[in-house]
């Protein structure tokens, strides 16, 4: 059973990623709310975790953005990640809710999503599909 798109609430983008200043490649995670906000473009808190083979994304809140210019959009959490090759477990949990596990193979070109829960609130976005 798919997930409904009502259902969804997150939309979690991950490719690949090169800090030009560095010379380092890595892979951009960009987690945003579906509902845009009309007054202010929140940041949403996440802590991030990595052991082993698994990437935790739990989402803490929104808080309000730094500067006070009115402007409409999602809340969004921006982290760049480097090291990555291979398959991981990448779980996306609230705190007190849901969690979402999905099933990434990162290569320093490509971000391949392997699979998806089937009662979802995270929509997954990569540069390819298995």
């Amino acid at each position: 059973m798919q997930s409904k798109k009502e259902d969804l609430e997150y939309r979690l983008k991950i490719v690949p990623y090169t800090d030009n200043q560095k010379g380092i490649e890595g892979h951009l995670f960009e987690l945003s709310t579906l509902k845009e906000f009309r007054t202010f473009m929140y940041d949403i808190l996440v802590d991030t975790q990595v052991e082993n083979d698994t990437i935790f994304l739990t989402i803490q809140g929104i808080s309000t953005p730094q500067l006070s210019i009115p402007e409409h959009g999602p809340a969004v959490f921006q982290k760049v990640l480097y090291d990555l090759r291979g398959t991981f477990n990448v779980i996306v949990a609230k705190l007190t809710g849901p969690k979402n596990k999905f099933t990434v193979r990162f290569t320093p070109k490509k971000t391949i999503h392997k699979g998806r829960p089937k009662k979802s609130f995270v929509e997954l976005e990569t540069t390819h599909k298995e």
